[in-house]
């Protein structure tokens, strides 16, 4: 793609979307010039908010309507494939929130329907948040030595009930009031991607999850024995949005009551990673500390991953997040369901 200016639609005006745009706007020779949302209200909010002038509420509409060079697919899971390939067949190139399908079958399918025709890729943005990525710049130095053991959590308070009979975190995201894979397929899908990111091919080993909210279809805790492929090192991911106490400050998701930070121990032969809800150090024979700016990192996520984006889209260089690397994601997700029971 030559250096021209780029013309984005944005498809998808929930909340997700202000975090897209902010992204979007700090780009240079970028202009999101129109956006589409089947709610008509929260498409003009979102519209005006932003200053974008063209407005629609049909996504076939808006690829006739209008010149795009790239989309911006923001919406639920279960509108992704439709919504790809309509891009595809108008050949605009496409970044797709996660997950790419509701399923990996679907998944598969997508990749093997487009293959080719236009650039794909996934928003999967938690791997680009900076901590990680120092994380990851210790491990390829080879400061850790050979993994040993991983542990990591996530636990959240915006599924417990409040006062009022509301919930945070479907106040925020208010498909989740229907979503019966919650907690590992929307929410923990993120965790096994940076693992992925982090420690390279895993597997899991065994699953187990709990649906603590009768008038809530999904899981609301998991907890995944997985073990990475090279190393042989267990890893545990176990994660919850119905603890108490674990509302959070300062950072993003505090005013709805989600602690939007992970604890992260990576223990190798040579020394260890500690991540908690203020920094990341490392402990061992290399020693390193840094703080963490969780409140900044979320935004980080998704200005990295959109200029990602645009940046390989210009290059021609490969996407992090590319549908293939999903997959990969995604068969852990399915193994997850599986182990634990689930369809």
């Amino acid at each position: 793609m030559s250096s021209r200016r780029l013309r984005v639609g944005l498809i998808g005006a929930g909340d997700i979307s202000r975090y897209h745009l902010a992204a979007w706007r700090k780009l240079p020779d970028v202009d999101v010039v129109a956006i589409c949302d089947r709610d008509k209200a929260r498409a003009a909010a979102r519209a005006a908010s932003a200053d974008i002038g063209a407005v629609h509420h049909d996504a076939a509409e808006m690829f006739e309507c209008e010149a795009l060079d790239a989309v911006d697919i923001a919406t639920t899971r279960d509108s992704h494939v439709e919504l790809c390939l309509l891009a595809a067949d108008r050949g605009v190139d496409i970044l797709c929130q996660k997950p790419l399908a509701p399923s990996l079958g679907e998944a598969r399918s997508l990749i093997a329907e487009i293959d080719g025709r236009v650039r794909l890729m996934v928003h999967e943005n938690r791997r680009f948040a900076p901590h990680f990525q120092v994380i990851r710049e210790w491990i390829d130095a080879g400061l850790l030595g050979t993994f040993r053991q991983v542990v990591m959590t996530t636990y959240r308070s915006s599924l417990i009930k409040t006062s009022d009979g509301s919930r945070p975190g479907v106040l925020r995201a208010a498909y989740y009031a229907e979503e019966p894979r919650l907690l590992i397929g929307e929410a923990l899908i993120h965790q096994l991607d940076v693992l992925r990111f982090l420690l390279g091919p895993l597997d899991v080993v065994a699953a187990r999850e709990l649906h603590t909210e009768p008038d809530l279809p999904g899981e609301t805790v998991a907890s995944l024995l997985l073990e990475a492929r090279d190393s042989g090192a267990p890893v545990v991911l176990a994660g919850s949005y119905v603890a108490p106490g674990f509302a959070g400050s300062g950072n993003a998701g505090a005013a709805l009551g989600a602690q939007t930070a992970d604890r992260l121990d990576i223990a190798g032969s040579d020394s260890s990673v500690v991540m908690n809800d203020s920094r990341i150090e490392l402990r061992g024979r290399y020693e390193r500390d840094e703080p963490v700016d969780y409140s900044a990192s979320y935004q980080h996520c998704f200005d990295a991953a959109i200029a990602h984006f645009v940046e390989r889209l210009r290059s021609g260089g490969p996407f992090d997040t590319s549908p293939e690397d999903n997959v990969g994601t995604l068969e852990l997700v399915e193994a997850a369901y599986r182990l634990a029971g689930r369809p």
